[in-house]
């Protein structure tokens, strides 16, 4: 499977040829719409999706995520991390749409965000249009804070409360980001997650 950095834009459209993992530079995003769709009509075919974004101030995302499914025996896994501080703000509209012509295809959607301002603003919409009926498809959503707990936990084990917290906003994006084959790709994208906050 290979993997490819993609900066979405307005409306960004990419047919599915060969298995592919998509790696979402979402690094100093314009305030606009980004709408990313991935079109699986070649039968077989396995997408990834991952974004990853940190947001302070008074930043916002508008991001849309598109699974097209066409041909059947398709699968696509969508996975979208972000960390809110601050006035930031984000949306997220996760589609999975399924013709009746993909049979058999498998399709997922997550959208985890990890707050950490207090005036932030969340918003996560799945949409799934099934026209098939023999498929898997299912989708998940979080909003949270981090958790007091964790932060005692590691403060009984010697860390100060922002190395602490430092440690569980990355292992919060490393959960996700070791499923990305391409290691140089994750190096080039990781660091801006962490410099902000």
């Amino acid at each position: 499977m290979k993997t490819l950095l993609v900066k979405p834009e307005q409306y960004t459209t990419i047919p599915v040829k060969e298995d592919t993992q998509f790696l979402l530079d979402l690094r100093n995003i314009p305030e606009a719409n980004l709408i990313l769709e991935l079109q699986m009509a070649t039968p077989g075919v396995s997408a990834e999706i991952y974004g990853f974004y940190t947001l302070t101030d008074s930043q916002k995302l508008t991001l849309t995520t598109i699974a097209r499914h066409i041909a059947p025996h398709t699968s696509c896994m969508t996975r979208i991390k972000g960390i809110l501080d601050k006035s930031a703000s984000s949306s997220y509209i996760g589609k999975i749409l399924i013709a009746k012509s993909a049979q058999q295809t498998s399709s997922y959607l997550s959208h985890d965000v990890l707050v950490i301002g207090n005036k932030t603003s969340n918003n996560s919409q799945p949409i799934l249009e099934i026209d098939a009926d023999d498929v898997k498809a299912s989708h998940g959503a979080t909003t949270g804070r981090i958790d007091e707990g964790q932060l005692y936990y590691l403060s009984t084990r010697g860390l100060d409360r922002d190395t602490a917290r430092n440690l569980i906003i990355k292992g919060f994006f490393d959960s996700e980001m070791q499923h990305i084959k391409d290691a140089y790709l994750v190096e080039e994208v990781a660091p801006s997650l962490y410099k902000e906050v």
